[in-house]
C-alpha cells in the first residue's frame, strides 16, 4: 500500500492564484468588506426612504428583521452542517471508512452540530452580544425614523458622528488611542457635521445666516430639530454597538452577531407594530413588498460585512472607512431621488 500522505487527494491547490483571482487575493479583506458594507447600507437607506412614503418606519424595521433574521439563522445552520460534513468526510478518508451521501447525511450533520451556541455564540460573550443587539437595533430603527424628517444624505451625514463616538469610546473601553492623523480626522468629521446640520446659534455667532433663502431653495436652512435629535441618538447607539463588536473580535462569528441584531430588532419592531406606536401598521402594496424584501437582503449582507469589518480591523480604521457611506449616500440620493447637496454639505 502506498503512503497515505501521497495517495490521499489534496483539497488545496498549491498553485498561487492568477489573473483576477490574484488581484482579489491582494486586496485587504477587512478594508474591502467595509467598502461593501458602506455601499450596501447607503443603497438600503435610499430604498428605505422610498418605501417609508407608504409604510411606517418601524413596520419596515419589523419586516426587514424577520426576513433577514430567518436568512441569517438558515445560513448559520447550513454552515454548521457543511463544516461538520467536511470533518466527517475527512475522518472517513483517513480511516478508510468510505464516503457518505449528501442528502439525509447533511441533515444528520446539522442536527448533530447545531446548538444554541452555534446560533448565538459562546455563552461567555452573551452579555456583550446582547448589548450589540439592543444598541444596534435601536440605532438602525432611529436611523429609519430619521429618514421621514431628513434627506438621505443629511441623515447619513449626521449619523456618521458615530465613528467619532466610537473612536472616543474605544480609548477607555478598549485602550485604543488615536494617532495625530486620526485625531485630526475626528475633528474634521465634527466640523463637517456642523456644516451639514447648520446650528443657528453657531452660524449666527460666526456672522453667517444658515436660513438665507435668496435663491428660493430650502436646502440651506437649518434642519428639522426632531430629525437631527433622532439621528444623534442613532449615532450614539451605533457607536456602542460597534465597540461591543470590537470587544468580542475573533471570539463570536459575524453570523452570530447578526442573529443577535436581527433578533433584538424583531422584538423592537414587533412591539411597535402591535402597539400601533408611533404609527399604525398598513398592508404594503406588491411594489412595497418587493422593496421590503430588497431591504431585508441588503440588511443581511450589510450586517455581516459590518460585523466582519469591525471584528478584523482596529476601531479607528474601521470607523474611518465607515465614513465612505456619507459619500455613497449623497451620490445615491442625488442619482436616485434628486436630492440636492448644498455648498456646506459638499464642503
Amino acid at each position: 500500500a502506498g503512503d497515505a500522505s501521497t495517495s490521499a487527494p489534496h483539497r488545496d491547490d498549491p498553485r498561487p492564484p492568477t489573473g483576477w483571482r490574484a488581484y482579489v487575493a491582494r486586496v485587504p479583506k477587512g478594508e474591502a468588506v467595509m467598502l461593501a458594507a458602506t455601499f450596501t447600507f447607503a443603497f438600503q437607506n435610499v430604498v428605505a426612504k422610498t418605501v417609508e412614503k407608504g409604510v411606517p418606519p418601524m413596520q419596515v424595521v419589523f419586516v426587514r428583521s424577520c426576513i433577514s433574521g430567518c436568512v441569517t439563522a438558515f445560513t448559520t445552520w447550513r454552515r454548521a452542517a457543511e463544516c461538520n460534513a467536511i470533518v466527517r468526510e475527512a475522518d472517513a478518508e483517513t480511516t478508510g471508512g468510505g464516503t457518505r451521501t449528501a442528502g439525509q447525511d447533511l441533515r444528520d450533520d446539522a442536527s448533530a452540530s447545531f446548538t444554541i451556541e452555534t446560533l448565538l455564540g459562546s455563552r461567555r460573550f452573551w452579555r456583550l452580544c446582547l448589548l450589540r443587539g439592543v444598541a444596534g437595533s435601536i440605532a438602525f430603527s432611529l436611523a429609519y425614523v430619521s429618514l421621514t424628517y431628513l434627506t438621505v444624505g443629511d441623515s447619513v451625514a449626521i449619523f456618521f458622528l458615530n465613528p467619532i463616538f466610537s473612536s472616543l469610546m474605544a480609548i477607555p473601553a478598549l485602550g485604543e488611542k488615536p494617532s495625530v492623523v486620526q485625531a485630526v480626522a475626528i475633528g474634521g468629521g465634527l466640523v463637517g457635521t456642523l456644516l451639514i446640520v447648520k446650528p443657528p446659534a453657531l452660524f449666527h455667532a460666526l456672522g453667517m445666516d444658515p436660513s438665507n433663502d435668496d435663491d428660493h431653495h430650502h436646502g440651506d436652512r437649518p434642519m428639522d430639530p426632531v430629525g437631527v435629535s433622532v439621528t444623534l441618538f442613532s449615532a450614539f447607539f451605533c457607536a456602542v454597538a460597534m465597540i461591543s463588536i470590537r470587544a468580542v473580535r475573533g471570539r463570536v462569528s459575524a453570523l452570530a452577531l447578526a442573529v443577535w441584531f436581527h433578533g433584538c430588532s424583531t422584538v423592537l419592531g414587533f412591539a411597535s407594530v402591535t402597539s400601533a406606536w408611533p404609527l399604525p401598521p398598513v398592508w404594503p402594496t406588491a411594489r412595497e413588498w418587493g422593496l421590503l424584501i430588497l431591504i431585508s437582503l441588503t440588511s443581511f449582507v450589510g450586517q455581516l460585512s459590518l460585523n466582519y469589518g469591525y471584528s478584523h480591523l482596529p476601531t479607528l480604521t474601521a470607523s474611518a472607512l465607515y465614513y465612505l457611506m456619507v459619500a455613497w449616500s449623497a451620490l445615491l440620493g442625488w442619482a436616485m431621488m434628486g436630492e440636492r447637496v448644498d455648498a456646506y454639505g459638499a464642503l
